[in-house]
């Protein structure tokens, strides 16, 4: 049941006349597989919800998170850097709608590895099951993780190759700089550019969608036509989630700090 819903799902985004790709028999690739990866999460997290409030924090994760954050800022700067290098070399410009291999995808792997590391960023979620902060485990968060995770799959599948590779340019220079924030506030919670990551995050999904919006208006035949539309959907929510996130978090500190200051 779960393959014939992974083939229908691919079938449906896949353009007619367009052939499946070695990129779906690559490790973990599999509707299956990805199914089974994102339940596993969202069960960790449930269970976690229900189980650590009767359990201690977790110590001593320091040095674990010390080496995850490292590795995160090294690998996100490098498919940033390697999706741009590769989009260079095969001649993409900077108006979208650029030449799609279905043979033998200039993205492919560096798509595969931006997948792959959808599946590392989990371990953001069971860092904070397990110290128990409770108030950075938000739907925003898990709705996050799990959606992208499950998108990427879609592009390993049918939207592996051309315009996907702005895509992992931008999340890569966003995660590149969000790990790094990551890894100083493990050292000090004094970061005055907080705000600025998440504006930079917003930013990012705004262009995101230009993107999208260009090559719908523009009918571009070198994409995914159905995977377009619901990226542009699908963006469209996490821009909204994280400006709903940066108003409560920034701005409705900013009025509260100035109401104090007149009672004061």
């Amino acid at each position: 049941m779960t393959r014939e819903m992974g083939r229908n799902i691919i079938e449906w985004a896949r353009p007619d006349g367009w052939q499946s790709s070695d990129t779906e028999n690559w490790p973990l690739a599999k509707f299956e597989t990805a199914s089974l990866i994102a339940i596993g999460y969202l069960s960790f997290v449930i269970l976690g919800m229900f189980i650590m409030p009767f359990l201690p924090s977790v110590t001593g994760l320091y040095p674990f998170k010390f080496v995850y954050n490292i590795i995160q800022v090294m690998l996100c700067s490098y498919m940033c850097i390697e999706a741009g290098v590769r989009a260079y070399y095969a001649g993409y410009t900077l108006l979208p709608c650029q030449n799609f291999e279905q043979e033998n995808p200039v993205m492919g792997f560096i798509l595969y590895v931006f997948y792959l590391s959808k599946i590392l960023d989990f371990l953001d979620t069971v860092f904070i099951i397990l110290e128990k902060r409770w108030k950075q485990l938000s739907f925003l968060h898990v709705y996050h993780h799990t959606s992208i995770f499950l998108f990427y799959w879609l592009n390993l599948n049918v939207g592996y190759d051309g315009d996907v590779y702005l895509t992992i340019v931008l999340n890569g220079l966003i995660h590149t700089i969000m790990y790094t924030y990551y890894f100083v506030s493990m050292h000090t919670k004094e970061i005055w550019w907080k705000s600025a990551l998440t504006m930079s995050q917003m930013i990012q999904f705004v262009c995101m969608n230009a993107q999208a919006v260009y090559l719908l208006v523009n009918g571009c035949k070198t994409c995914p036509v159905n995977i377009v539309k619901l990226y542009l959907v699908y963006i469209l929510t996490l821009l909204f989630l994280f400006a709903n996130f940066y108003v409560a978090s920034y701005m409705g500190k900013s009025n509260s700090k100035k109401k104090s200051k007149k009672v004061e």
